[in-house]
């Protein structure tokens, strides 16, 4: 007996300590990318594929097309296909330009031979048919990127058979420009059918699917023909065919269930982005607040105050700030005070000029971000807006000026050192705005240049389009010449703090190797701008918290110069504590103030 009970006490005391080893290891291990599914709408022509536009999606069978609402899933427009009509087999399809190209074939029959039907997208009317005489291979899906076309072709049969699938870009006159083939390890997923689904991510990386399992591969392009480099397998709740990343809403992917007939909405994500925080931070606001207000009519900064980036100097703080002026010509200045009393700002401005009628920052610069390079070297990189345009599409770029006393500057050249991409479904495809910039030191003992920014991808009318921003990375090894990450962080449509866009980060490094971000985001609790915060391992991947509101950090007032809005953080450590500066109603036009953390930082 007295054996037993020593078995069984060792035994409880192993399996206590293993259950409490099992939050530990879990909370080690990295975090890997997922499907989270978000909604389901029930469509009798889900059978082939579906393709998506910034109001509708559109499900897909051999020869029926229907567009519905994607707000509710309401069908709203039907295309069958005649009796007599050569569309025998459409695949899958893509909105470009207001027009529905879908890939078809009249597979499987013989002589083989391949199409791109196109649609009018409102109205589903068939508009032309274009011809291919490639006939090795059936067309199975199309997509646009850079400029080009991307098209598959798939073989079926045997492994041997099946490696013959090859995917070709073709220009705008259908010149074949490269063909690549797929890797075995994607191949032998396939079987024992063939790649019937593609689309291009927000991460520059291509999605494909098979016929039947529910995953989705995600491939490399190489620039020149050869084959394609399988980067990982995701699973997702939908059984491979005709996939479309929604390019206005980036990050969300659509996919079909056919024996369900439905259409399913994912969103990707992570395994960590909704764990629990490190840290739960609360911010005390100062009772003076806005101690930065607008100043008189006639100065710089006379009817906004916006955008602080904050520095220490010794004793005192160096607010940079964009301030408005009495023609809202938006430009940069700098204040200073003590750190003991911030309630006495001693301004100048402005520190640059606006540029010139045709630039890029012809009528704003903003979001300065000021870092110290060396001991007699500053940058400042800010914002230009070039009044151009319409909704954030105004905003072309972000301008560097170099400095060696951090009190006067001159511009890096005239154009951005960072400028939107133009390729539609990327994250900044149409407008660019600041963030933060971070200095990190590689185990090689040389430095990596980390620019956390804000990518503005569509514009549109539904307010959910038009205002759409995404936080992205851009990492550089000299500060000046950049190459873009993508997006790592989009909107939350599980949370109405945050439901319509992520912008302007601001990036601090522990002293561990970790990361904390507070960031600007907008949804349709406020329907403007709150403060909300996450944590990474990496700087790649974020944790924004279990539950509902555990990363909101500060909403606006129920009165007051911040009761619309609070935005555009900047954080510094002061002691054991942090400090935050921001700005309030109207982007600023209450002007800028601060809150300390409550809480000791760890």
């Amino acid at each position: 007996m007295r054996l037993n009970h020593r078995v069984h006490a060792i035994f409880w005391s192993l399996l206590i300590a293993w259950v409490c080893c099992v939050p530990e290891a879990r909370a080690k291990e990295k975090p890997q990318r997922e499907f989270r599914e978000l909604e389901r709408h029930a469509a009798q022509e889900a059978h082939q594929a579906v393709a998506v536009d910034e109001t509708s999606f559109f499900a897909i069978s051999s020869r029926e097309i229907a567009r519905y609402r994607k707000s509710d899933g309401t069908q709203l427009q039907k295309w069958v296909g005649a009796k007599d009509s050569h569309i025998r087999h459409l695949n899958s399809g893509v909105v470009v330009d207001g027009k529905l190209y879908c890939a078809h074939s009249n597979w499987p029959d013989h002589p083989l031979k391949n199409t791109v039907e196109v649609f009018d997208a409102k109205n589903l009317k068939h508009l032309e048919s274009l011809k291919f005489s490639n006939t090795t291979g059936a067309i199975n899906w199309i997509d646009r990127r850079n400029g080009a076309w991307w098209i598959a072709f798939a073989f079926y049969g045997e492994l041997a058979t099946v490696r013959k699938t090859h995917l070709v870009r073709f220009d705008d006159e259908w010149y074949a420009e490269g063909t690549w083939t797929f890797p075995d390890s994607v191949l032998k997923r396939f079987l024992p059918n063939s790649n019937s689904g593609g689309a291009w991510g927000p991460h520059g990386l291509l999605y494909t699917t098979g016929h039947d399992r529910g995953e989705l591969y995600v491939l490399q392009v190489p620039e020149t023909s050869g084959v394609l480099h399988h980067v990982g397998t995701l699973t997702a709740p939908i059984a491979g065919q005709g996939i479309a990343w929604d390019r206005s809403d980036i990050g969300t992917l659509f996919g079909i269930h056919r024996r369900q007939k439905q259409v399913v909405k994912l969103r990707i994500t992570h395994t960590k982005e909704y764990a629990s925080l490190r840290n739960q931070i609360q911010w005390v606001r100062d009772k003076n607040n806005p101690i930065l207000p607008p100043r008189p009519a006639g100065s710089f900064d006379s009817t906004r105050c916006m955008n602080p980036w904050v520095l220490r100097e010794r004793d005192q703080y160096r607010l940079f700030y964009a301030g408005g002026d009495d023609r809202s010509v938006h430009r940069i200045g700098v204040a200073t005070a003590s750190i003991k009393d911030l309630n006495k700002w001693d301004r100048k401005g402005p520190l640059l000029e606006i540029g010139t009628p045709d630039s890029f920052d012809a009528r704003w610069c903003v979001l300065p971000h000021v870092v110290q390079t060396s001991q007699e070297k500053y940058h400042l990189y800010y914002t230009g807006n070039s009044g151009k345009g319409s909704g954030l599409s105004v905003f072309p770029g972000i301008g560097l000026a170099t400095s060696v006393d951090g009190q006067n500057w001159n511009r890096y050249g005239n154009t951005p050192v960072l400028a939107p991409s133009g390729e539609p479904g990327s994250p900044d495809a149409i407008g660019i705005a600041g963030g933060s910039v971070l200095q990190l030191k590689r185990d090689d003992g040389t430095t990596e240049w980390r620019f956390y920014y804000t990518g503005c991808p569509t514009i549109g009318k539904p307010h959910l389009v038009n205002q759409q921003k995404t936080i992205c990375l851009a990492v550089s090894d000299d500060g000046i010449h950049w190459n873009k990450r993508g997006t790592i962080m989009q909107r939350d449509p599980n949370r109405d703090y945050e439901n319509v866009g992520v912008a302007g980060p601001v990036v601090l490094q522990r002293d561990d190797g970790t990361f904390q971000m507070w960031y600007s985001a907008i949804g349709s609790r406020w329907g403007y701008y709150c403060i909300c915060y996450a944590e990474s391992d990496d700087g790649y991947l974020w944790t924004r918290g279990a539950q509902y509101g555990d990363n909101l950090q500060l909403e606006p007032s129920k009165t007051g110069w911040d009761s619309q809005m609070v935005e555009y953080p900047t954080i510094i450590r002061e002691n054991n504590r942090l400090r935050m500066f921001y700005c309030g109603n109207g982007y600023g036009r209450t002007g800028i103030g601060t809150a300390l953390s409550s809480e000791i930082n760890p």
